[in-house]
């Protein structure tokens, strides 16, 4: 099932009914606030979430690419570190993404869980604590 949608939860928030909540801390031995992904899929969906960017900046009213929307949470918040937002955008020419899992690492450039593909940008970057990267699943990636 394509994911439908996609929040940021924080501290000790419970997803939504309907929802996936991955366990690993966003701000994981960096000091900040505990931060969670939660996503929906769903079964059909008219505009399914296609694309994920990480808008990084020194600037926290940065602005993301054109047709990117931006959810308003900075991941590196209260750690310190870069601005990072999650920016995702539903694009009928792409396919839809189908999962995603956040992974922790002591290795700068981890391998991501067989099937899914790395989105390159550390989630903890200038803020010390563990690198962490969000990885997406799409039908057409095969690991």
């Amino acid at each position: 099932m394509p994911v439908a949608d996609i929040m940021i939860l924080m501290g000790d928030e419970q997803a939504p009914p309907g929802w996936v909540k991955d366990p690993a801390d966003l701000n994981e031995n960096a000091g900040g606030d505990y931060l969670y992904l939660a996503f929906r899929r769903e079964s059909p969906v008219a505009h399914p979430i296609t694309d994920i960017y990480f808008l990084r900046s020194s600037d926290r009213g940065a602005q993301p690419p054109e047709g990117f929307k931006k959810i308003e949470v900075d991941l590196n918040r209260n750690a310190g570190g870069d601005y990072i937002f999650l920016c995702y955008a539903r694009d009928d020419r792409h396919e839809p993404i189908e999962d995603l899992k956040v992974i922790t690492s002591s290795s700068a450039k981890p391998s991501p869980p067989p099937g899914f593909r790395l989105i390159d940008t550390d989630l903890n970057s200038n803020a010390g604590g563990s690198y962490i990267y969000l990885c997406e699943r799409k039908d057409t990636v095969l690991a």
